[in-house]
């Protein structure tokens, strides 16, 4: 009797302890499924690949438990495949906030591609950096250390910089409007800080003042006191804004470099300085006939120029600013042995015709023409729009368009010059043109297929008409030289 009561308990037991391990086998299952699902957590990333890219996938994945001091997942990183599913790339992403923003830019020098900023998504309230993945073009591959970056304007780079509204320690100043130009030099990864934007208002008389400052070369651009309309908008910003974005700098590990100059065999010549260049063309301890300047004092251009033997020489000088932010300046020479003679024909800088003359209002259909104005009705902007066949689509396209940038005071400061280059021809498509204060053309970039023309415009005093015209022509003289123009003008003022 005994023994049959000891059988059926232990058959009880045996049965509750089965129950008790198909319980634990149930719950170790169901942890693990939930783990899955936490640790597969995955968001296809729209990152633009290349036609090289094509098929290709990254992925951001989520794995591992929620810690539980901050509820920030444990481990988040991008997965890139190939277009056969094959992992190709996997790294760490260091956003641990919950929710990211991505956005993508081309911040370092590359033709197609596009390098990917990770945001904390509260970033543009907050003012968190975010961390740029450089795309490495070669490679194929993202450069897995990352570059912080502050949240910067939407539609805002430019060759490689970008604007940042509000700049840090300056955001809790009153009455004080910032924003700043950056760049990241891609040897250091370090981000630089370009130019500096501060609008200053006066508490007491209500009145505001710009002040736009050049970070590198330790120079303000302009500083002056400036106007709003009932909109907000300062009044001349156009102005303003070229003078913030035009001429930034880029960095080159390099010093300066001797003087090349390609002669007439068209073999590179170097010179070290410049006394042996000038020595060898017949210019030793002469003087510059004429020096061009940009706003910064940097020496752009001297010409070195006998008007009698109707010869010259000169260099042009390049600056950029090395990875410890020293300007260096890179330098070309030419040379010429021969003057032209002409007439100056007056330039028109608001004519509507090419600047070949042709009159681009017969050269297609449904032609119209737009224009702006300043307050002081002086041409702002102009366009000639018409239709052409494009990709055999008919589309509206602008056939000829230029924009003109005037000082505080009214005079014209610089204008853009472009026209189609299907109709027209790619030769001198588009052109920038500086004017001194009193309204004479003094410097003109062109585009031409082979590289670039610059053209200098030398005054004699206050005359309003050049006394000599220097074009060089870069890369029309073979192997990247210049071919070189100077022109004599009979003034008939």
């Amino acid at each position: 009797m005994q023994t049959k009561v000891f059988i059926r308990m232990r058959y009880f037991f045996i049965f509750i302890a089965g129950m008790f391990i198909g319980a634990l086998l149930l719950w170790g299952f169901s942890a693990r499924r939930d783990r899955a699902d936490v640790e597969q957590t995955e968001t296809a990333v729209d990152y633009p690949f290349s036609r090289k890219e094509k098929g290709w996938l990254l992925i951001l994945r989520e794995s591992g438990e929620e810690e539980a001091q901050d509820g920030n997942p444990a481990e988040r990183k991008f997965c890139m495949y190939d277009e056969n599913g094959q992992l190709l790339q996997e790294f760490f992403c260091g956003i641990v906030t919950e929710e990211v923003v991505l956005r993508f830019d081309a911040f370092f020098d590359h033709y197609y591609n596009k390098d990917m900023v990770v945001y904390p998504a509260d970033a543009q309230e907050t003012g968190a950096d975010g961390l740029c993945y450089q795309w490495d073009s070669g490679k194929q591959r993202f450069v897995e250390e990352p570059v912080a970056i502050p949240w910067y304007q939407e539609g805002s780079l430019r060759d490689e910089a970008f604007l940042v509204c509000g700049v840090e320690g300056d955001r809790a100043e009153k009455n004080v409007e910032t924003k700043a130009i950056y760049r990241i030099n891609e040897r250091t990864r370090e981000l630089v800080e370009l130019r500096r934007w501060t609008v200053r208002g006066d508490a007491e008389t209500g009145e505001e003042s710009l002040c736009i400052r050049d970070c590198l070369e330790e120079q303000d651009i302009y500083t002056g006191n400036v106007t709003r309309y009932d909109t907000g908008e300062l009044k001349n910003e156009k102005y303003y804004q070229y003078l913030f974005w035009e001429g930034l700098k880029k960095f080159w590990n390099d010093g300066d470099s001797p003087i090349w100059i390609y002669n007439e065999y068209l073999e590179l010549a170097e010179y070290e300085d410049k006394e042996a260049f000038l020595a060898v063309y017949g210019f030793a301890a002469a003087e510059p006939f004429y020096e061009y300047y940009d706003r910064f004092h940097n020496l752009i251009m001297e010409l070195y120029f006998d008007p009698q033997a109707g010869r010259g020489c000169g260099i042009r000088y390049y600056y950029s600013f090395n990875d410890k932010l020293e300007k260096r300046a890179t330098r070309d020479g030419f040379v010429f042995e021969e003057v032209e003679t002409g007439i100056w024909e007056p330039q028109d800088g608001f004519s509507k015709r090419t600047v070949f003359g042709d009159d681009v209002s017969k050269s297609a259909s449904g032609y119209r023409e737009i224009y702006e104005y300043t307050d002081d009705g002086g041409l702002s902007f102009f366009e000639a729009r018409g239709m052409d066949l494009v990709d055999r689509v008919p589309m509206e396209v602008s056939l000829l368009s230029m924009d003109y940038i005037y000082r505080d005071d009214g005079t014209l400061y610089h204008r853009e010059y472009q026209h189609y280059p299907k109709f027209f021809g790619s030769t001198s498509q588009t052109k920038s043109g500086d004017y001194d204060e009193r309204g004479r053309l003094i410097y003109q970039e062109s585009y031409i297929t082979h590289g670039a023309v610059d053209a200098y415009y030398l005054y004699e005093g206050d005359h309003m008409e050049p006394q000599y015209h220097l074009i060089l022509d870069w890369g029309g003289g073979g192997g990247g030289g210049a071919y070189v123009r100077m022109i004599a003008y009979d003034r008939a003022d």
